[in-house]
């Protein structure tokens, strides 16, 4: 019987051995360098023609205007879906109000430069409303802190 006899395994030669990575000199990049959207590699036939290597396939992505699927306001990429992506995330534990929003202005509606636009539009909208909230606590704050000394007053002198 082979109850009880723990069956010994060789391992591997190789474990637990760190294999290092081929290192290389580090190139600092240029101070005006923005990379291309992982995004887009989202995108099955934009992958395939960035990584097949093939001369067509340099001809094609030599073509595209790469500049274009870039956006240097914050929360607004593009999106292999084929629109360009309005990420906005915001919390405020202290007044338990929370904010996640996640849309799309996609191309085949508006146009690629309308619907970049109204991305823009949109992400700075929301960032304005969110400030005008943020006043708008302050001021209730402030209220609340004045009207609970003004009744720790009243309360001193009514004694």
């Amino acid at each position: 019987r082979a109850f009880g006899i723990r069956r010994v395994k060789q391992r591997r030669r190789t474990r637990g051995r760190i294999i290092q990575l081929k290192q290389t000199h580090y190139e600092p990049k240029p101070d005006d360098y923005l990379p291309l959207p992982m995004s887009l590699l989202g995108s099955g036939p934009i992958r395939r023609v960035l990584t097949a290597g093939t001369v067509e396939g340099n001809q094609l992505a030599g073509a595209v205007s790469w500049d274009r699927y870039k956006c240097d306001v914050r929360g607004v990429r593009w999106h292999p879906v084929g629109g360009w992506r309005v990420q906005f995330d915001k919390r405020d534990y202290e007044h338990n109000f929370f904010v996640k929003c996640s849309c799309y202005f996609r191309v085949q509606l508006y146009g690629f430069d309308r619907s970049k636009e109204l991305a823009i539009q949109y992400r700075q909208r929301l960032e304005a409303e969110w400030e005008e909230q943020h006043q708008i606590w302050v001021r209730l704050d402030a209220e609340r802190e004045a009207s609970r000394l003004r009744r720790k007053e009243e309360k001193v002198l009514a004694r």
